[in-house]
């Protein structure tokens, strides 16, 4: 039998150009994650601007944290 290949994911065109983040907050409980990805003004860093809130299961963020690791 083969192995499942990765779905196709198709981009929306106004999502194609990504956004940028320089900060991450992560709030977890024991089923998932929410992390929310933030740009901070370079003028006032104590200041941020939400660009993404992301929430994922534990099983999506093993698998981030596994490619981060071999990243390096």
């Amino acid at each position: 039998m083969s192995e499942p290949s990765d779905p196709e994911i198709i981009v929306p065109a106004h999502l194609e150009g990504g956004v940028f983040a320089n900060f991450v907050k992560v709030f977890d409980d024991i089923d998932d994650a929410t992390m929310d990805f933030s740009r901070l003004d370079p003028r006032n860093p104590s200041i941020g601007f939400l660009v993404a809130r992301v929430s994922a299961p534990a099983s999506c963020i093993l698998i981030l944290k596994q490619r981060i690791e071999h990243m390096t």
